[in-house]
């Protein structure tokens, strides 16, 4: 099947009439759109509308348009209208395109169909493909929504669970720093698509934008450490995770949490992948504050507000005892032009570590771009075959 355009659509305004026959609502949403074709953005004022009539499936039919640039690099704009269903099997639309694109041109003609499935609070992934006549499409994973309880917080994390019986292996993915679940919500996809279950999460107050409980200033690694273990806890009791099968990725500071919580939990943990691991973090911020006693109540850092907490419990750290203390593979892989953590990081946990390898990616910085992200989450899936395979 394929994939022309993957939408990532963020709900806002809903407005909703209950009458005798039924229930209707208007959603108003935003978002981003990308894929092989094109790059862009949902421009005001996409709208959803949905019915529910007694005895018979939820229907929806949403109109709007996108603004971005085609494959040659043309600015151009796409109107799409998606009208579908609700079925056993998901929600499946079938969408038709229009643009001023010439290159795109051959949309307007194309079969296609669309689904759409839940990422995160308020968030909606919508998959466009082109359609094949002969075959019934299929969902080949579903995604559930679940609150999982740490201390006296609630984690927000969503599950990506394969089509089938399984059990299946399983990974949890950590996001870096003022970063959401949501950013890994491709990978998790792309693992779920082949057969592994995938788990994103927010970190309790690991960001502005967080739908986990919990204020930032009230944030750790070690409170990050506690949730990824609280996550570890509630997909090993899955029913559908087989057991001994858990690879834990993280990026960034989430790379450096998950070393921390795989060195002190290895039962069952099958392997490790870090995405450009923040193992600088202890270092870094010795040097901002030489003196503990001048750590202050709080501090505002790259867009987030930080307690005395954060800074008193790295500033104990050595980030690679932890590596030095795990046995199972990691696979690292890291840009050569990482300007946040530096790939000497990288060559140094090869040193310190058991069974670390180390790939890195040419051309790519703190934060992968949408190649280097292929290329990392392929590598990620073909270590954990790999794995599951010895």
């Amino acid at each position: 099947m394929n994939e022309i355009l993957r939408i990532m659509v963020r709900l806002k305004e809903t407005m909703e009439v209950t009458g005798k026959t039924g229930c209707a609502r208007m959603i108003a949403f935003t978002g981003e759109a990308e894929g092989p074709y094109f790059q862009g953005k949902i421009l005001p004022h996409g709208v959803d509308t949905q019915k529910v009539m007694k005895g018979k499936p939820l229907q929806l039919s949403a109109r709007y348009m996108l603004e971005g640039v085609d494959a040659n690099g043309t600015p151009c704009r796409l109107f799409i209208e998606n009208n579908g269903e609700e079925t056993s099997d998901g929600l499946w639309t079938s969408p038709r395109i229009y643009t001023d694109s010439e290159a795109l041109s051959w949309l307007e003609e194309t079969c296609l169909t669309g689904s759409v499935e839940g990422c995160g609070k308020n968030q909606v992934l919508i998959r466009i493909r082109k359609a094949d006549p002969g075959r019934k499409e299929k969902q080949m994973y579903r995604t559930e929504v679940h609150s999982v309880q740490v201390r006296d917080d609630r984690i927000f994390a969503t599950a990506y669970i394969p089509d089938g019986t399984g059990p299946f292996p399983a990974v949890i993915l950590s996001h870096g720093y003022n970063g959401k679940g949501s950013d890994f919500c491709k990978e998790a996809a792309f693992f779920a698509e082949h057969g592994i279950v995938a788990c994103t999460f927010d970190f309790c107050g690991g960001s502005v934008h967080s739908d986990s409980s919990m204020d930032t200033r009230r944030m750790s690694v070690l409170t990050e450490k506690e949730d990824l273990e609280a996550m570890i806890s509630f997909v090993k009791a899955r029913r559908e995770v087989a057991a001994g099968q858990l690879f834990l990725l993280g990026g960034s500071q989430g790379g450096f949490v998950t070393t921390l919580a795989a060195a002190e939990r290895p039962d069952g943990i099958l392997g490790l992948i870090l995405y450009y691991p923040a193992f600088c973090i202890p270092d870094d911020w010795r040097k901002e504050y030489p003196d503990p006693a001048k750590i202050p109540e709080s501090r505002e850092f790259w867009g987030m507000e930080l307690g005395k907490a954060y800074f008193s419990a790295v500033l104990q750290m050595d980030a690679y005892v932890a590596l030095g203390n795990i046995g199972q593979k990691v696979l690292l892989l890291h840009g050569d032009k990482d300007t946040v953590v530096p790939l000497a990081c990288a060559r140094k946990a090869t040193q310190i570590g058991k069974r670390v390898e180390l790939e890195i990616l040419p051309e790519e910085g703190h934060g992968f771009t949408d190649a280097g992200a292929k290329t990392a989450m392929e590598r990620a899936l073909a270590f954990m075959q790999a794995e599951l395979n010895q």
